[in-house]
């Protein structure tokens, strides 16, 4: 099979290895891709500009028999409708089902219609009535959870305690960048215990469980610091109960779907559940409609699945298999993955450091063991570092300790000459396989 993959991040990197393993993948195409995904297959000839129905096209007429989305800004600009209209099929669910991710009061208003727990919340327009809201629900309840309904990078999330943080808060909507974003507003009652994630494969037969997965989204050890895109990850999640796969599915993937039914959408893609879980329960904080980054990136060497097959059931190439598909149940072991971030991450500013990386690091010939690469560009035949995440090494064993060893020794090793990179010594700490 000719597949195209768009994307450029560790996410994609790491897609783009993992649709290589299958041996029915013939090809493999990339959009806009990057030096370290090239590794993996070739860029598709249009320019970085191309509209998204221009891609389509030239897709099409390349021969590609599927696209995989890796962000999710395709997404929510519609490519996968571009792809439609052109009987291309396309990984990524369409433009009004992908509002589950780029608009969160769409998210909210669809959880509340199908029943799905979830916390209690609002949804205002403009900054008076945004923080007259957050007020009363910080007076009522302790606290308050400010988003913004639009894309922000992950960054147009607030949890406030008091009202001097939900002004900062509004600051940060409002007067820095994310207007756009927040042209509409969420206001949540906080929801109290311990965050993870579980990834579900939809489209064309039953929906199909990757697992859960936690990201942890601060900066520094001990989860403090500024919020991030994500500085380390680990699956699976050993504190959760035997049944809560089960128990997620039917109080939340499916209710969504035949919710979604009900409104004429279908939901082709990757659904990203983010759940907070409690001793009485658990409750959907956000959806997302891709994989996560850097969950994909520990789900892609846990899950020994084919997942070229696995796309195209979704996808209705190949008829689904219910054996093949519930080989899930034989992941055995622990992985974890950190990840690498300039100097000045997470904010805008110059890095201290440009490191050198040897194009061995991302040859990924062990399954143990990846590296993918996010913030790496070519410069004068080398690879160099940029701004940002940077890199992420993931590692596969028998237990957490052994796969928190495996990478930590394999970054110590790779960073001993540099100076300024941030990453985190706390993931996948004091976890039981």
């Amino acid at each position: 099979m000719k597949i195209l993959l768009i994307g450029s991040g560790a996410r994609e990197h790491a897609l783009a290895w993992k649709i290589r393993q299958s041996s029915i993948t013939d090809e493999l195409w990339l959009w806009p891709g990057s030096p370290t995904l090239l590794a993996h297959g070739k860029r598709l000839d249009i320019g970085n500009d191309a509209r998204w129905e221009d891609l389509a096209r030239f897709a099409k007429n390349q021969g590609i028999d599927f696209v995989v989305v890796g962000p999710e800004q395709p997404l929510e600009d519609g490519f996968a409708d571009a792809c439609k209209l052109l009987s291309l099929p396309c990984f990524g669910p369409e433009q009004a089902a992908a509002r589950l991710e780029s608009s969160k009061a769409f998210s909210k208003e669809v959880m509340a219609a199908a029943g799905i727990p979830t916390a209690a919340f609002f949804v205002v327009k403009g900054e008076t009535e945004c923080r007259k809201k957050a007020v009363e629900c910080l007076q009522r309840t302790g606290g308050a959870v400010i988003k913004a309904s639009g894309l922000a990078s992950g960054k147009g999330v607030f949890v406030c305690f008091d009202e001097q943080s939900i002004d900062d808060a509004c600051k940060r909507l409002y007067y820095s960048g994310m207007a756009k974003a927040a042209e509409t507003v969420v206001i949540e009652e906080v929801l109290k215990g311990r965050e993870c994630s579980f990834f579900v494969f939809m489209g064309e037969g039953a929906p199909t469980p990757l697992g859960f997965a936690v990201d942890h989204k601060r900066l520094q050890d001990g989860d403090v610091g500024p919020n991030t895109g994500g500085m380390g990850c680990y699956t699976p999640v050993p504190w959760l109960p035997l049944d809560a796969g089960d128990r997620v599915m039917k109080a939340v993937v499916h209710p969504l779907t035949a919710e979604l039914s009900k409104r004429g959408l279908k939901y082709t893609g990757c659904l990203y559940v983010g759940l907070m879980w409690n001793d009485d329960g658990f409750a959907v904080v956000e959806f997302n409609a891709r994989l996560g980054d850097p969950e994909a990136e520990v789900l892609v060497l846990h899950d020994r699945r084919d997942w070229t097959q696995l796309i195209a059931m979704k996808l209705g190439l190949l008829p689904d298999d219910p054996q093949f598909v519930n080989e899930a149940d034989q992941n055995t072991g622990a992985t974890v993955c950190v990840v690498l971030a300039s100097s000045c991450y997470p904010y805008g500013d110059t890095p201290t450091g440009r490191y050198v990386v040897p194009r061995e690091t991302f040859a990924n010939r062990d399954t143990s063991l990846c590296v993918f690469a996010a913030a790496v560009r070519s410069e004068r035949d080398e690879l160099v570092t940029g701004k940002g995440r940077m890199i992420t090494v993931v590692s596969h064993a028998a237990t957490f300790s052994a796969a928190r060893a495996k990478s930590y020794t394999y970054i110590d090793g790779l960073t001993k000459d540099w100076t300024g990179v941030q990453f985190r010594t706390d993931i996948g700490a004091g976890l039981e396989s």
